[in-house]
């Protein structure tokens, strides 16, 4: 099945399904399971991005959705922010939309809420700068029949967007072109948070660096430093150092037990097009802090033993 078959399919037969039971319906795995494989054909299944569709939560969503997270900004509709369909609660149409995770501004902002997330989409478009005139901008129309509903946030959360008519959607070749291009502007984005960073507060390791070399071990550190992944690397490879074998627990009793760091074997090197290998098992390493300091030091980043060989002295 094409993208533009399984958009049309989720547009025409949510509304009648939404009259049948929730649970195990079989639009609802579709949407969860099958529509995600769809887009990670068109990114080519790079590990960066974590692909979610949802039909709500134990009840029908009245804008049901397919989200792309940048896993080094967001895992999760709540924060954040990401790329996703938007189904329109009439069934009018679809957007593809450049938008904010909600939930997190909701509860700092309460009422303001929606003004913070016009504020907030404002000041991103802001940092990406001239957009495409084929972009709408700001405020999108979900045709909600409550203010107080999460689709109510979703419109002011929008920072620029594309609306497809139902019946109408664009084929795949549009579709392809127009996913692609907006995840450029995701992944813009993305690499000027981490300029936002002061360069007044450079690591030791940071402090004689170039804007673009700063730019890279910055995104490198925010890989090493995503906890989920960081997570899931420790419980793959233990806590214990794998170049000089120190382990925390045995040193400082429980107050060491499982503090390791996670260290990703390959550095960021072209910003614009590389592809991030995420694998927990394959792509990183567990290191002590020290350790973890030095191979940064070296050009070893990517190789354990020869980093052991050239530095560990036993």
């Amino acid at each position: 099945m094409s993208l533009n078959a399984a958009l049309n399919l989720f547009i025409e037969e949510y509304p009648k399904e939404t009259k049948k039971f929730f649970s195990n319906n079989l639009l609802g795995e579709f949407v969860r399971k099958e529509l995600p494989e769809y887009v990670k054909e068109i990114i080519k299944n790079d590990q960066r991005y974590l692909i979610k569709g949802s039909v709500g939560q134990g009840n029908w969503a009245r804008v049901p959705w397919l989200a792309i997270f940048d896993r080094l900004v967001t895992e999760t509709a709540t924060d954040g922010y990401y790329i996703v369909y938007l189904v329109c609660e009439d069934f009018s149409g679809v957007y593809l939309s450049l938008n904010q995770g909600v939930t997190t501004v909701k509860n700092t902002y309460g009422s303001d809420a929606k003004h913070a997330l016009e504020v907030r989409a404002k000041d991103f478009l802001a940092q990406l700068g001239n957009i495409n005139e084929n972009y709408e901008t700001g405020i999108i129309d979900l045709k909600i029949s409550s203010m107080n509903s999460l689709g109510a946030l979703y419109e002011r959360g929008a920072i620029c967007s594309k609306f497809y008519k139902a019946g109408n959607i664009p084929d795949d070749n549009r579709l392809t072109s127009d996913l692609l291009a907006i995840m450029e502007l995701y992944f813009q984005l993305s690499i000027k948070s981490i300029l936002q960073q002061s360069t007044n507060t450079k690591e030791d390791d940071e402090i004689k660096m170039e804007i673009e070399d700063l730019t890279r071990i910055r995104e490198h550190k925010r890989i090493e430093r995503n906890q989920n992944l960081s997570r899931k690397v420790k419980k793959l490879l233990g806590f214990t150092c794998q170049a000089c074998g120190f382990k925390f627990e045995n040193v400082y009793g429980d107050i060491g037990k499982e503090f390791i760091e996670a260290h990703h074997l390959e550095m960021v090197t072209d910003l614009k097009g590389q592809k991030l290998k995420l694998n927990p098992k394959k792509d990183f390493a567990v290191l002590c802090s020290n350790c973890h300091r030095m191979i940064h030091r070296t050009k070893f980043i990517n190789n354990i033993p020869k980093f052991k060989e050239a530095y560990i002295r036993v």
